[in-house]
């Protein structure tokens, strides 16, 4: 049986996090299932400048739900939601890495698509 990619980079993801890093949970709405999380998730954390390390859960039934992030360590390209462009970049990308105590070097790519890119923090 094969993993889908998603699950396969998730995975990969998860064990390159370092050991030390610091997980607390960010409300998201309702949440309804695995697939709607993997939708959620990335963006909530990605808008504060972390990962989403796969883990939520329900906190209201019906009403609300957190996903649990964990701030990226230095130096490091830091999810940030969709980018659709260089401007949108600068609108996003210097308040996700200073998030982190960091600068934007003023790069970024997009990851996925229509869905995710990335802030290149240092």
């Amino acid at each position: 049986m094969r993993l889908p990619k998603l699950l396969t980079a998730l995975f990969f993801l998860l064990i390159a996090l370092p050991a030390s890093a610091q997980t607390y949970n960010v409300e998201a709405g309702p949440i309804w299932n695995d697939g709607d999380a993997q939708a959620k998730c990335p963006r909530v954390c990605g808008g504060l400048g972390a990962r989403w390390n796969g883990q939520w859960h329900t906190t209201v039934q019906g009403q609300m739900s957190v996903c649990a992030c964990e701030k990226a360590s230095p130096g490091r390209e830091i999810q940030a939601g969709p980018i659709w462009n260089n401007a949108d970049a600068q609108g996003k990308c210097p308040s996700i890495c200073f998030g982190n105590g960091l600068s934007w070097s003023g790069q970024w790519r997009t990851t996925v698509q229509g869905r995710m890119s990335v802030c290149d923090c240092r």
